[in-house]
């Protein structure tokens, strides 16, 4: 009678062991998922920062350079070469397309 004893309560105790390791492996195993799902997260982002990164030096490397002042130039701040024509409009909205209205007036023009 001792002897089952002894077997019974071993068998509860490998039990609660192997209960308390399986429960201890999956929720190991839930949080690495989570941890690798975040590390390909930022390896993502990691990436996209590195591309703006070269970008950037890009645009820093031309920032510098006759080409780019003389351009910034022409493009903010209207300038203009020696031998260049410049042209300006009176009535800008007269380079515009014509409005849905107009279009109409002019067909009922050539119609008549």
């Amino acid at each position: 009678m001792n002897r089952t004893m002894n077997i019974k309560g071993f068998a509860v105790i490998m039990s609660a062991i192997l209960v308390v390791f399986f429960s201890l492996h999956i929720l190991l195993q839930s949080d690495l998922h989570r941890k690798t799902e975040k590390e390909n997260a930022m390896r993502i982002a990691l990436a996209k920062l590195e591309d703006e990164n070269k970008d950037l030096n890009n645009r820093l490397n031309l920032v510098g350079t006759d080409e780019y002042i003389v351009s910034s130039a022409m493009q903010n701040y209207s300038y203009v070469n020696r031998n260049d024509i410049r042209f300006e409009f009176s009535n800008p909205q007269a380079l515009y397309a014509y409005t849905e209205e107009e279009i109409l007036i002019l067909l009922d023009e050539l119609g008549e």
